[in-house]
Formats: C-alpha cells, structure tokens, sequence
C-alpha cells in the first residue's frame, strides 16, 4: 500500500517539471507537450478507478486520494491552458492580434475561471453557491472603486471589436494627440507623436472622440495653403509662377494633381489657396516650406513685387560660380549673354554632346533625365530660375552626361566659354576663384539629387587639370 501514492506522485512530479521545460519553447511545442500530458493523467486516473470529468465517478478514497485530487487539479489547469492557447490561434498570432488582445484575454480569463469552479466543485469537493454569493457582493465593491478602469476596460473591448485602426497605423484621436500607435492594451493605447512624444490615452476616452486613421485606405494626405501678394501683376501670370513652384517642389505628388484658386482678389492684395497632396504626414511641413520658399523665390526673378525683372548682373551675382567675381567683371560676362527662349518639349541640350557654354535659366522650369545602356529612362530632377547647367562640360571637355527638357515655357541665357576665356586670360586670379567657385558649388549648390549625380565632386584634381589644358589658362592658373 506505501507503492500506492508513488506513480501519482511521479507523474506529478514529472508533468511540474515538463512544464517549466517548455514555457519559453514555440506555441506547437506546447501544445503538443500538454495534449500528451493531459492524455496521460486522464490515463493514470482512469486505471486508478477515477476521472477529473465532473459528475462521473468520485475520486477513490484509499492512500493515495490526495496524490489523484492534484493530478485531477493539474489536468483541469492544462485542459484550460490548451483551450485558451486555441482561441488565440484561431483569433490570430500576428503583431497587431498580440498587442491588441482585449477579446481573447477576456475569453482566456473566463475560461480559467469556469476551469477553477469545476476544480472547487467537483475535485475538491468544496461548496461554491456561498463563494458566488460572495463574490458578487466583492464585485459590487470593487466596480463602484474602479469606475473609470472598468470604463476603460470596457471602451477598450469595444474599440477593439470595431478595430478602427491597428498596431503602426498613424491616427487622429480628436484633439488629444495625433501620431503612430505604438500599443494598445486594456486601460489605454499609447502613440508616438511627430515630436517624438509617447501619448497615453485611456480608452474610454478614445471611444468618445473622433477617430480618423491616416493610413488607411492610404498614407496619403491633403494640405493646402494661401499664398498673398499685393503685386500688381496679372492673376494668369501669378497662376503661372505658383504652378511651376510646384513642379519644383519633389515632395508635393502630381496625382492626384495640385490646384490653384484665387481666393481673394482685393485693392491691394490678391491671395489664391493651393492644394496639393502628399506621400505621408511627416511630408507635409517638409512640402509647405518647400512650396512657399519657391514662390517667394521665383516672384523674385520675375520681378512681381519690384514690377521690375531681375537684372542680368544680380542673376550672375546670386550664382555660386560667379559669386567671387567684382561687380565690373559680372558686368563685363552680363554684355556677352546670349537668350533663348524655350516652349513646353524643348531640348535644351542633349545626352552625350559636348558643350562650349554655359546655361542660366532666366525663367521657367526644366527637367533633367537620363538614358541608361538599357535604354531606361531616369528622371533626376527639376531646375528654375536661378540655377545653370554646362559648366563641367564647358570648361573641361567632357560629353554631357543628361538631357534638358523644357517642362514649360522659359527663357535661357547662354554664356558662351570665350567670355569666359577672355577674363582668365586677363586676370590669372579670376581662374583660381572660377576653380573654389566651381568646387563649392558641386558641393553646396541647392540642385538635389540632380547635382550630384550629374556633377560628381572632383575629389583627385582630374576635373581641375582638364579645365586648365581646355581652357589654356595663364601661368598664373597652376
């Protein structure tokens, strides 16, 4: 009779141990263990005369009773944990599903609380009705302590049906925080904002506010501005400047396409609203600085608030490459200036020739692209008013590596490389200034991507020493 408690005791013992072994193992393994665990204490109860079903046979009563009554508590423990770990398969194992568990957490909760009545009911043979009784008078208690949790917890359950947005979703929550949701759990969801914040609101208030996901059906988002001038320039031409504003700013999308109204049209001033959209939020203060810094930009060129266009001189004066020259000297390149005008399609110069001058664009906006060995066509990007293209291939020789397009009507001016030539044959020191210029301007030139791809830095001196035999520069030049 002492051999009597040994395998119940054993068993006990091993399944306590088998446990702990596969806690941080995968959920199949898992289940897997527990499924042969509680098959095997249902076995050894069962040839003991005894079952952990309620209401079938009571557990025996002889030495080992008290070994049967664990096992029958640890099979109801396991039975509960295999059933809870289905609902979570079956409700879903991926990232969001786990930070958002309202629903199966509920379900698992009531589970293990239905497995531990049967466990005080039937295997431990201890009355219940006065423990409900109990407890539902303690839930009376603690519901009115913890409204707001319990408000919350509830809200929680409820958004969480709905699911109006997920984990990494960007949301609006009213005016309580905007930004990308970090976690969602029973009291609150927690979201990270623009300025790197972490936002924790309780989810009560979340069901009550205006909820507006941002990801969904797409990041993309609208924006506008309004855009003042008290020029007395016609509205067409005002139209024109902010459109081809836009055509320089990357960040605004072309579809769906921008729009421009006039908003306002006054005595003194006219103010028109631009919409536009963008690929995501982060995008939208970038777009608007991008958009407003080019209006004001080209509004200067063409002279809306002077009435007056930019002379030729301050164009050449505001150009890295000429930005070291005396005022006489510009003036002096200003006499030799050759304009062009372009239409809408029209090549300014083309992939592979070899240039002899130099382009400033007065007005209107250009597009540079490439043709690769394949054939394929690469867009680099956008130029205005302001900015020049051909001086590497000018002053060393070099095939040009793009093509220039008109992408609306503008004006070109052309310098040719003997006005260049004339001065360095002059003045040796012009040729060392012309050489920092164009190496600061590879460098820091506001061109983008398009400047440095298409004018990689000379970092060996082999750009220099090129200049120096093409152009045939004075002794004062090396």
């Amino acid at each position: 009779m002492m051999s009597e408690p040994f395998v119940p005791a054993l068993l006990l013992l091993t399944t306590l141990v088998a446990l702990l072994f596969i806690r941080s193992r995968s959920i199949a393994a898992k289940v897997t263990a527990e499924t042969v665990l509680l098959v095997t204490i249902g076995a050894c109860l069962v040839a003991r005369g005894t079952s952990p079903l309620p209401g079938l046979t009571e557990l025996a009563v002889r030495p080992d009773s008290a070994w049967l009554r664990a096992l029958a508590v640890v099979w109801w423990l396991i039975a509960a944990r295999l059933i809870a770990t289905g609902t979570v398969v079956v409700l879903g194992r991926d990232v969001r599903s786990r930070q958002a568990r309202l629903f199966s957490d509920l379900l698992a909760g009531a589970i293990y609380l239905t497995a531990v009545l049967i466990i005080l009911n039937s295997v431990l043979d201890l009355p219940i009705k006065g423990l409900l009784a109990t407890s539902g008078v303690i839930a009376i208690v603690l519901g009115l302590a913890l409204q707001n949790s319990l408000a919350d917890l509830f809200a929680g359950i409820a958004v969480g049906l709905e699911q109006p947005f997920h984990v990494g979703d960007r949301v609006t929550i009213g005016d309580h925080a905007e930004g990308i949701v970090v976690q969602m759990n029973w009291r609150s969801i927690r979201i990270q904002t623009d300025s790197e914040d972490l936002a924790t609101i309780p989810n009560s208030i979340v069901a009550k506010s205006q909820i507006i996901n941002r990801s969904v059906p797409t990041e993309r988002r609208a924006a506008s501005v309004e855009i003042s001038t008290s020029s007395t320039a016609s509205s067409q031409l005002l139209s024109e400047l902010i459109r081809q504003a836009i055509l320089l700013c990357p960040a605004i999308l072309t579809d769906p396409a921008p729009s421009i109204r006039i908003r306002h049209v006054g005595t003194r001033t006219t103010t028109f609203s631009v919409g536009y959209f963008v690929a995501n939020t982060p995008t939208l203060s970038v777009a608007r600085g991008e958009l407003l810094w080019q209006v004001r930009r080209l509004f200067r060129h063409a002279g809306v608030q002077d009435a007056t266009p930019l002379p030729n001189t301050s164009l050449l004066q505001n150009l890295a490459l000429f930005e070291s020259l005396a005022t006489d000297q510009v003036a002096q390149i200003a006499k030799d200036l050759l304009p062009h005008r372009f239409d809408p399609g029209a090549v300014l110069f083309e992939q592979g020739s070899v240039g002899a001058s130099l382009y400033i664009i007065r007005s209107g906006i250009f597009e540079i692209s490439q043709t690769n060995a394949s054939g394929m066509l690469r867009r680099y990007g956008r130029i205005g008013p302001g900015e020049y293209l051909g001086e590497i291939s000018m002053m060393s020789g070099d095939p040009r590596p793009v093509r220039v397009t008109a992408l609306t009507s503008g004006e070109v001016l052309e310098l040719p490389r003997k006005a260049l030539e004339s001065l360095i044959m002059s003045d040796g020191r012009l040729a060392e200034a012309l050489e920092a210029s164009v190496q600061r301007g590879l460098a820091q030139l506001d061109r983008d991507e398009a400047a440095r791809d298409c004018h990689p830095l000379d970092t060996k001196g082999s750009l220099l020493a090129r200049i120096r035999n093409f152009l045939r520069a004075p002794r004062a030049f090396s």
